[in-house]
């Protein structure tokens, strides 16, 4: 009875994962949902009171408990070596320059980024230790093991996916020795075939243009150039600036020294509109946008070269770029891309306790995916039975009524929290912790964004579509249980269904099908029934700057305070 705890401990975007003694998960969460502090950088993922309650409830008393870690060992003695001799200290980050550096972030920064980092790998595991002692008064847990941050991204994106054999690119901000690398799926197993080393990465270039359109990347802002690059144009000087940046060498992909890169980026900021601190900069959006095309188009070549497959793996935090996503299939020989639920940092949590597992138990295979994303925590409904006494537009449906019910308040233009079982693990609402809106009233995106979102006017919604209906709404239709892509509307139904069209006439689609999410599913049925259109607006149930929602108060507070106007809890119904 060997259960896993697998510990995702960057200095941002902290998770953990329970793993059962078949390698079964049985929980995976990220810690910004816990704590509702965006992203919790530099927190523990594990800490001990948390803990106590969720070992109760997944790990049996006196059972055997193995941790993992997403960093590996010689990278983690590494850290200690560097901190011993004081240059991760406060006193030897002062002395760096404030100035950009080859890596495309300030070094000063960087190496603040590497000192959190040795402090999370320091105190991996405390947590679960005390937590153990707290919930039975003793631990019994055989150790630590630490797994390469990319390999522990493989394992999590490979081992979820519905292949066998596949081609794996990882591409993020920074690993080991490098910000990417390719691996092979084959018979269901691991191989490493390239690793890339330096400092510099395309998940930092992506950071650096968020910043310098008018954004921050420490507060996760990337997502915003994404939206907004369809609202701009291609401007053929930032465009050969920002290629000043990097240079493809066949398949090898360098990028430029740190004069340069300061050079480019006090270019592009003497360039930059006045009012892109309140609006942003759509021109440099779109540019940056078809730069990060270019430079992944470089590693999907190199990808395809190396490991030839009809199957595609994308994990790493530049996996959730959703724009490029739908690109790929037909390009390289890749007819099929999976993405998984939470291919960033968050995702290793599951991937440092698979590897830990699959070490322990070399004959177990992970079972066909895709796997499903519903597997954090659930909302306790108490807080209803209270209400009950004093609020008189609370009720309770019987479970047949709820999906019919709220999709008649749809079709009345009501907005509406819809919170259902297990939250999703990784950073997409998919239909267990929503809001949702009818797609067909031409402001409905406005009305959203003003009322309830409070965030920019250009960032798009997306659509929850039953899959059975999906090819005749999407052209060159892609299955995308996890809301990873965005693909191009048929334009004869793109005025049916406005609010969640985009202004390059895409939509980042869920497909919902009975088998991943039954109520999900009955409620868009009972929409398109009342409608004819098998689509709902769907977006994360939170505004902005928060993360997603944790707890039925939060929810309630979330209701009381914005332009919802009715919320669904389970069976539960509160109109306003």
């Amino acid at each position: 009875m060997r259960y896993t705890i697998g510990l995702a401990t960057t200095f941002h975007d902290p998770a953990l994962a329970i793993i059962g003694p078949d390698g079964e998960v049985l929980f995976a969460e990220a810690t910004e949902r816990y704590l509702q502090y965006k992203r919790a950088p530099n927190c523990e993922p594990d800490s001990a009171p948390r803990m106590e309650g969720l070992l109760k409830r997944y790990i049996p008393d006196g059972a055997e408990v193995a941790i993992a870690t997403s960093w590996g060992e010689d990278f983690t003695g590494f850290l200690d070596q560097m901190a011993r001799a004081g240059s991760l200290s406060l006193e030897a980050l002062l002395k760096l320059s404030p100035e950009l550096n080859r890596s495309l972030v300030p070094e000063r920064t960087e190496r603040a980024l590497i000192a959190s980092l040795h402090h999370a790998q320091q105190r991996a595991g405390m947590g679960v230790l005390l937590g153990l002692d707290r919930a039975y008064g003793k631990a019994n847990v055989t150790g630590l093991k630490r797994y390469g941050h990319h390999l522990s991204h493989a394992a999590y994106a490979c081992w979820s996916s519905p292949f066998d054999n596949a081609a794996c690119l990882v591409v993020d901000g920074m690993g080991e020795t490098g910000a990417s690398a390719i691996f092979a799926l084959e018979n269901g197993k691991l191989r490493e075939v390239k690793r890339h080393r330096g400092r510099e990465s395309i998940g930092f270039y992506f950071g650096l243009v968020t910043d310098l359109a008018g954004f921050d990347q420490a507060k996760g802002e990337e997502w915003k150039i994404m939206g907004l690059a369809p609202y701009g144009k291609t401007d053929p000087e930032l465009m050969a600036l920002l290629r000043r940046l990097y240079a493809i060498e066949g398949h090898k992909l360098s990028f430029a020294k740190a004069d340069v890169v300061q050079a480019v980026a006090a270019e592009i900021l003497a360039r930059r509109p006045a009012d892109a601190l309140d609006k942003g900069w759509a021109d440099l959006a779109r540019c940056g946008q078809d730069v990060f095309a270019e430079m992944m188009e470089a590693l999907l070549a190199e990808t395809a070269a190396l490991v030839p497959s009809e199957n595609l793996v994308m994990a790493g935090g530049c996996a959730l770029n959703s724009s490029f996503n739908g690109k790929i299939v037909g390009r390289h020989g890749f007819r099929t891309v999976f993405v998984p639920s939470a291919p960033a940092d968050d995702g290793n949590a599951i991937g440092a306790a698979w590897l830990s597992h699959a070490e322990a138990n070399p004959d177990w295979r992970a079972p066909k995916g895709p796997l499903s994303p519903y597997l954090g925590s659930t909302v306790s409904t108490e807080p209803f039975e209270r209400m009950q006494a004093w609020e008189p537009r609370l009720r309770k449906l019987s479970a047949d009524e709820i999906a019919p019910v709220t999709a008649k308040l749809l079709t009345e233009g009501k907005l509406i929290g819809w919170v259902q079982g297990r939250a999703e693990f990784g950073p997409r609402a998919l239909g267990n912790r929503s809001i949702i809106a009818d797609p067909r009233p031409a402001d409905a995106k406005d009305i959203l964004n003003a009322k309830v979102k409070y965030r920019e006017a250009f960032r798009p919604f997306a659509p929850s579509i039953l899959a059975e209906h999906a090819a005749d709404w999407f052209e060159n239709y892609q299955d995308a249980p996890y809301m990873e892509r965005t693909l191009t509307w048929k334009e004869t139904v793109r005025d049916r269904v406005p609010a969640v069209v985009h202004e390059d006439a895409t939509g980042r689609l869920q497909s919902v099908t009975v088998e991943r999410n039954p109520r999900y599913h009955a409620l868009i049925s009972a929409f398109h029934e009342l409608t004819g259109v098998p689509v709902i607006l769907n977006t994360s149930f939170n505004i902005m700057g928060k993360p997603i929602l944790h707890t039925a108060e939060d929810a309630i507070l979330m209701f009381y305070t914005s332009g919802l106007d009715a919320l669904v809890i389970d069976d539960w119904l509160l109109v306003k």
